[in-house]
């Protein structure tokens, strides 16, 4: 999509704006017009259109005959809840707010939407035609929008999912299963955090992990960081020490955008049936400490949606528990848990695969936090994506 005036997003102000104004005889295929009195519906048209075609500016406290009026009745956080409450997915865009004097506008940058279509509350999708926004009723248009979805998702497929561990004779005979969790984000700002994220001093993490875990290692993977929690080897059977295969083990890695894909490996105990799933909440809690760390600062401001998964891998049954040390109520009910369950449901065994959700992703925007009554802050929105419906696998009651 264009610049205004050929200026960084960032570096935006209210001059370009009227230099823009000056050069230009009419809205066009990338710029709209709206006075401060524009209804929330009439925006909304807007929006869509433009995350439906190729992006575009809507210049708030503007008319048509390019006066500047100023806004006094819509303000950003107005826009924001309108365009989140009103389309579906939520596009990815940005509001900027100048000032010159008394007079205040609004610029708001709308990107090309990478899911689409984007359809209003009133179910209607628009796209971009010349200076105008009007509703699709082609079907091959439609189809076009829903073929760029489609591929989208393969793309957000091969970003966080992880390959499947080869099963063959090296591997060990007490690998039981694993769980992957994944998230891909849509930021408004993907600048800005990368630049925190490769400028960012690790020696924080590294504290972290060693408060936590003894073998661990932090690398630099293309544009990721990738944190290993655990050793490369283990004893075979004639005791004698072999190097593990790629992917069996438990790992976080970190993308320079915010995704995430996660990998905890569950391991059965010597010659028993039974596999410690205390992993996998112990693996959720490093992950989540490590990404608050390096993103805490005003994440959710810049935070627009993400695509989640967790998977769920079996290669052999097993019956999950919980083994924690230590004291407290909390860690006598985990521990008490697979008695209680057998005496009422009977065994926990985990005889098949299982994936979350069973088709595409789940999408976590801040739709999701006003349906379900959270408040939606960076803590609460690093606790909703890291948070794994399958921390008490297989157990039916919860504490």
């Amino acid at each position: 999509m264009i610049n205004i005036n050929n200026k960084q997003w960032e570096k935006l102000r209210f001059s370009d704006i009227e230099k823009l104004l000056a050069g230009t005889d009419d809205e066009t295929f990338f710029f709209e017009f709206k006075s401060d009195k524009e209804s929330p519906a009439k925006l909304v048209k807007e929006v869509s259109a433009f995350a439906n075609t190729y992006g575009g500016y809507i210049l708030l406290g503007i008319t048509d005959d390019k006066t500047i009026e100023g806004c006094k009745q819509w303000t950003e956080q107005r826009i924001h809840t309108t365009i989140h409450d009103s389309i579906t997915p939520i596009p990815n865009f940005d509001v900027k707010r100048l000032r010159s004097g008394a007079i205040t506008i609004f610029v708001i940058k709308i990107n090309e939407g990478t899911m689409p279509p984007y359809i209003t509350n009133k179910g209607q999708i628009f796209e971009r035609v010349s200076s105008g926004s009007f509703p699709i009723n082609d079907s091959a248009k439609l189809s076009q929008l829903y073929s760029k979805r489609s591929d989208q998702l393969k793309c957000i497929k091969d970003k966080i999912e992880i390959e499947p561990i080869r099963i063959d004779s090296s591997c060990p005979n007490n690998l039981c299963g694993y769980l992957d969790l994944g998230f891909s984000t849509t930021l408004s700002k993907t600048t800005k955090l990368q630049n925190t994220f490769y400028t960012y001093d690790f020696t924080p993490v590294t504290e972290i992990l060693k408060s936590h875990t003894a073998g661990f290692s932090i690398s630099r993977l293309g544009y990721s960081i990738l944190i290993s929690v655990g050793i490369a080897s283990a004893s075979s059977g004639d005791n004698k020490t072999t190097l593990l295969n790629s992917g069996i083990h438990n790992f976080i890695e970190i993308m320079c955008d915010g995704s995430v894909r996660l990998r905890a490996i569950l391991i059965s105990e010597s010659e028993s049936e039974k596999v410690d799933i205390s992993t996998i909440t112990y693996l959720r809690v490093i992950a989540e400490k490590v990404y608050t760390e390096i993103f805490q600062e005003n994440f959710s401001s810049i935070f627009i949606s993400a695509q989640k998964y967790e998977k769920l891998t079996v290669i052999k049954q097993f019956i999950p528990y919980y083994n924690l040390t230590g004291s407290g109520k909390e860690v006598e009910l985990l521990n008490a848990y697979l008695p209680k369950h057998i005496e009422k449901y009977g065994n926990n065994l985990m005889v098949e695969n299982s994936r979350l959700p069973k088709s595409d992703y789940f999408i976590i925007d801040k739709r999701w936090f006003d349906t379900r009554k959270i408040k939606y802050n960076t803590k609460n929105l690093i606790d909703e994506l890291f948070h794994s419906d399958y921390s008490n696998l297989g157990f039916i009651d919860r504490i």
